[in-house]
């Protein structure tokens, strides 16, 4: 493993090139970063052609840049506007806008940017642990435990935000049927389609996330008429509490959940299918669970923000190892890096192993030096960036729509669905009115076709035997102590008081 980690090095510092694009692919990865809607799918779309006759090592690490950085960045308008730069980013508007909203912007970005780089050491380290046992690792999983993965994760996330845990269940079903739209994965019928042939292959995730977090956001917020830190001095840098040191400073004093994060975010990196953007909101969940005090998550609490942040990049780390062991791609820039390795004539699976071992330790040693130099950048312009959030609502939000309309042609290149961007908006805000969740609707809407294409799995393969799996029957007893568990707590909470209420009388009486 020690011999294979400094070939791997060794391997990027014998070509100047690679750390050239390396670079560039950073620098370009932060700049589509802070585009709503585009995320680091498109950017290695549009970086493809780019490959042909180029080095091995340069162009991995060109890729890998460009995919690592747009984590971070992608945060800076989640955070600021409430406007995910991608849908990973998605899990970070929840408390790092209502930190904008209290003028602690800079300190958000503080937060974010330190545990982005520190999720990616995370990361790094795990991934370089694990790539000597990468085929034991990938097949823990199997259709039951994918189909409950994600059930547990659509429970958790529609907690969040929702004024009712039924009202926050029906916002992860609606996410769910939200995700139904288009060609049944089994069938092939059309369904909820409405035979408009821009819905055929569903509605995606980057309309979704705009729809419902941005423009929702950007409707309320010109109907306003002020600025996203209302009453508060745009000089963030200087004023205590709200500098970005104190956001560094938060990470590592929450330095346990910042490594679970991280491990959490590995974890389900590991898990083709799943998604990458599932990692941040179960990170979230997690966090909210095991924190002392849960009822602070949504009202603008570093842990909100050092939870997904601290996911973003380690989860791609694990994704790492189905992509390069099996071929199988977690996320979806794991499946245009595979893309690339096709045009690079590598071929995923033993081979990558056992041929070109230390291209793979490159591959981790890339995630790593970006995850610290893009964060570094970022840090630079935070104290700058919080200052956009002085500007007025009706100043400000025109431009938001601007990008967000060209984020969602971008990534769908369809006037329908740039359409849907819209309408989701509305719902968006009608929703946040009536108390139901945001969240919940978008975990639901990125886990459905998981659930759906897994349940089908289960029933072919295991049928009702699938009980009998242990880790299977691990995941349905955490579902049920989180459907339960409050039910149960208000009880004893009844009970308590009903027991202490006649004492008082009697004290009184006497």
């Amino acid at each position: 493993m020690l011999q294979g980690l400094v070939q791997g090095f060794g391997l990027l510092l014998s070509q100047p090139m690679a750390w050239l694009l390396l670079l560039i692919g950073m620098l370009a990865g932060t700049f589509i970063g802070v585009i709503p809607g585009l995320g680091g799918a498109v950017l290695l779309t549009m970086l493809l052609p780019f490959l042909y006759g180029m080095p091995v090592v340069p162009a991995i690490a060109l890729m890998l840049a460009a995919h690592a950085s747009i984590y971070f960045s992608g945060s800076i308008t989640a955070i600021l506007f409430n406007t995910p730069g991608a849908p990973e980013s998605a899990a970070t508007t929840i408390d790092g806008y209502a930190m904008t909203k209290q003028g602690r912007a800079a300190r958000a970005l503080g937060v974010s940017a330190t545990a982005t780089t520190f999720g990616g050491w995370v990361g790094f380290v795990i991934l370089v642990l694990i790539i000597p046992e990468m085929y034991l690792l990938v097949t823990l999983f199997h259709p039951p435990e994918y189909l409950m993965l994600a059930i547990l994760a659509v429970v958790l996330i529609s907690q969040l935000k929702s004024a009712s845990l039924t009202k926050g269940l029906l916002s992860g079903l609606f996410g769910l049927m939200l995700s139904l739209v288009g060609y049944d994965p089994v069938t092939g019928v059309q369904r909820f389609s409405f035979d408009i042939l821009s819905l055929y292959n569903g509605i995606n995730i980057s309309v979704v996330a705009l729809g419902l977090f941005a423009f929702s956001e950007m409707y309320y917020l010109y109907g306003a008429n002020r600025a996203m830190a209302q009453g508060v001095s745009v000089n963030f840098s200087r004023q205590p509490g709200a500098r970005v040191w104190d956001g560094v400073r938060d990470v590592f004093s929450h330095v346990g959940l910042t490594i679970r994060s991280s491990l959490i975010g590995v974890l389900v990196g590991l898990v083709p299918g799943v998604g990458g953007v599932a990692g941040n909101f179960i990170s979230y969940g997690q966090a909210m669970r095991t924190s002392k005090h849960p009822e602070r998550f949504g009202q603008g609490t570093p842990e909100g923000i050092i939870a997904p942040e601290a996911s973003s990049l380690s989860k791609e780390a694990g994704s790492l190892v189905p992509a390069v062991a099996l071929g199988v791609p977690g996320t979806v820039g794991m499946a245009v890096l595979m893309s690339a390795f096709t045009i690079l004539g590598l071929v995923p699976g033993p081979t990558m192993l056992t041929h070109h071992l230390p291209l793979v330790f490159s591959m981790a040693w890339v995630l790593a030096i970006t995850s610290l130099f893009a964060s570094l950048i970022g840090l630079f312009l935070a104290p700058v960036l919080a200052r956009l959030t002085a500007v007025q609502g009706p100043v400000l939000v025109p431009f938001i729509f601007a990008f967000g309309m060209i984020g969602g042609y971008v990534s769908t290149s369809d006037f329908v669905q740039t359409a849907a961007v819209v309408v989701l908006g509305v719902v968006g805000l009608v929703m946040k009115r009536l108390g139901y969740s945001l969240p919940g609707a978008i975990i639901g809407f990125i886990l459905g076709r998981v659930a759906e294409n897994n349940l089908y799995l289960t029933e072919q393969i295991f049928g009702w035997k699938f009980i009998e799996r242990p880790l299977t029957d691990l995941l349905v007893l955490i579902i049920l102590a989180v459907l339960v568990g409050p039910a149960l707590s208000r009880r004893r909470g009844q009970r308590r008081t009903g027991g202490l209420a006649p004492h008082r009388m009697e004290g009184a009486e006497g």
